[in-house]
């Protein structure tokens, strides 16, 4: 059943208006209205207006075409059905209508009052799914502006969280910095102090040599530990000397400590990195190192520190029983892998990179990358 009830003819004609009445009577259904106008100029006022249902537009209006009329309601965003009406119906007649955006079209004198109807028909479920498809993509179009905005306000975001990470890091490290040289230099002055005032105690009173000596004793043995913190705490090297030679005395001290045998292979030729790059690496091999003595079971440690221009890299490899690694996506806690999760973000602040190889009695391999600035600027 047509449902269209108010009807527009476009045409310069009036024997086509007639005409399209009389057919239109014949056409089952409710009473339709046409209205008629036949000039370029009115048919945009009316079609604007928006008081009819469905347009049926002349391909020739006079000087005008009936085409540009239909592009121009289209572009209007008018979405009701429009039919052409044209003497000469072809192919190209057909794509250049569907190209303007009429829904059908029709060739006068080539058909009655049952074509009409199928017609009308027609283009009024056309009209209706562009108009839901138009709808639609309004919607989607909303869709991704809205998506655009939430990634922009969640790249801002986490870039600023990025942001109060690398200061925190950079506090955390000037902390450490801060309190390794307090327990270096106040509290082991002040053990040299307390040594000296034994000393000269067990002299003086030869009867408590033996109690001056173990008080001695416990001096030492306090002063190493003090050594040992701050060293763990920042190590002087690393702000002295250098990465390197800070990691030799990282490696001394595990090696030392464990049944660990380090394959170490240092090539900077004693060339400094930035300093945040220098504390970055070093405190990923220090984690690293740690996982490996913890966790892997492992006898011998394989190490590679090397720099191009554009980065360093670090490489720590352990023949050790490895793991089954889903990339940091599972419970890092439970499985024990929330040292690698941080070293993948301590790598993250400077622009650097985490990759792991590793397998169930496997060994584990960890490659860790960081981009280096230009050298002028570093």
């Amino acid at each position: 059943m047509i449902t269209l009830t108010r009807l527009l003819l476009v045409d310069d004609a009036r024997v086509d208006f007639i005409w399209l009445e009389q057919m239109l009577r014949r056409i089952p259904g409710p009473p339709r209205v046409l209205d008629w106008v036949s000039r370029f100029e009115a048919a945009e006022q009316a079609i604007a207006a928006g008081g009819h249902d469905l347009y049926f537009v002349d391909f020739r209006l006079g000087p005008d075409s009936g085409l540009d009329l239909i592009r121009a309601a289209r572009r209007r965003g008018v979405l009701k059905p429009i039919i052409m009406l044209t003497g000469h119906g072809s192919e190209a007649v057909d794509i250049a209508a569907t190209e303007a955006g009429a829904n059908d079209y029709l060739v006068k004198g080539e058909f009655d009052h049952v074509l009409l109807g199928r017609t009308m028909r027609y283009a009024e479920r056309n009209a209706r799914a562009l108009a839901e498809l138009d709808r639609r993509a309004t919607q989607l179009q909303a869709l991704v502006v809205d998506l655009k905005t939430e990634t922009e306000r969640r790249a801002l975001a986490e870039t600023e969280l990025s942001e109060v990470l690398r200061r925190t890091v950079v506090e955390q490290e000037a902390e450490r910095q801060r309190i390794a040289h307090e327990l270096h230099d106040s509290l082991g002055q002040s053990l040299t102090l307390l040594q000296l005032g034994l000393n000269r105690l067990g002299h003086s009173d030869p009867a408590k040599a033996g109690e001056v000596g173990a008080l001695n004793q416990i001096a030492d043995e306090l002063g190493r530990e003090i050594n040992r913190l701050a060293w763990e705490i920042r190590p002087t090297a690393l702000d002295d000397l250098g990465l390197q030679d800070a990691i030799r005395h990282l490696l001394d001290t595990w090696g030392n400590r464990t049944h660990l045998h380090f394959d170490l292979h240092l090539m900077l030729q004693d060339k400094r990195l930035p300093a945040v790059v220098e504390t970055t690496l070093y405190r990923v091999l220090q984690e690293a190192v740690t996982n490996v003595a913890r966790h892997a079971e492992a006898v011998r440690v394989g190490i590679i520190l090397e720099a191009t221009e554009q980065e360093a890299r670090l490489i720590v490899e352990d023949d050790g029983r490895g793991f089954t690694w889903d990339g940091g996506s599972g419970n890092a806690v439970s499985s024990g892998r929330l040292g690698l999760l941080g070293m993948r973000d301590r790598l993250s602040l400077v622009g650097g990179t985490l990759e792991l190889e590793t397998s169930p009695g496997g060994g584990t391999t960890l490659f860790s990358r960081v981009p280096l600035p230009p050298a002028g600027r570093r």
